[in-house]
């Protein structure tokens, strides 16, 4: 606002007194008071209401930055641990292809030997194990449900 000096007021009632006249002067003082007082009024009622918005904004937004930085920190954790999951899946897949591959490697090592030597008791051996094991039917396999029972009883009786 214009900052009014006491020369440029007095400038001013004297203007005033010529225009409106010496009746009418104070009803008009009067009524420019009330008007730049209503006009105050008004002005603080706002900018009272825009703080309170502001500060309910301010509320707002923190809470949304709150909830943002959580959601990021659960997502770094969770790319983290599908990472970590990862990594061990990977680590446990590459440990038995080698474990298969040495195992593979083993068997081949020894045929060679076991191919020059023959043995005769060694040979005649697994058949002996193959006779004394108990004969086992489908249904008394372990993994067979009841459902495989049903189905080959029903083939059975066709």
């Amino acid at each position: 606002m214009a900052k009014i000096g006491g020369m440029e007021l007095l400038v001013i009632l004297v203007v005033a007194l010529f225009v409106i006249g010496p009746e009418r002067l104070p009803k008009a003082a009067r009524t420019l008071g009330r008007a730049v007082a209503s006009f105050k009024k008004s002005m603080n009622d706002a900018t009272s209401e825009l703080r309170e918005v502001s500060d309910e904004f301010k509320g707002v937004t923190d809470e949304i930055a709150s909830a943002q930085k959580t959601m990021k920190n659960a997502l770094l954790d969770a790319d983290e641990e599908i990472k970590a999951a990862g990594r061990e899946a990977d680590e446990t897949l590459n440990g038995k292809k080698k474990k298969k591959k040495a195992q593979a490697d083993e068997p081949a090592k020894d045929e060679p030997a076991a191919a020059q030597a023959p043995d005769k008791e060694a040979a005649a051996e697994p058949e002996k194990t193959e006779a004394a094991q108990p004969e086992v039917t489908e249904a008394a396999q372990p993994g067979k449900t009841a459902d495989n029972d049903e189905q080959q009883d029903a083939a059975a009786a066709v």
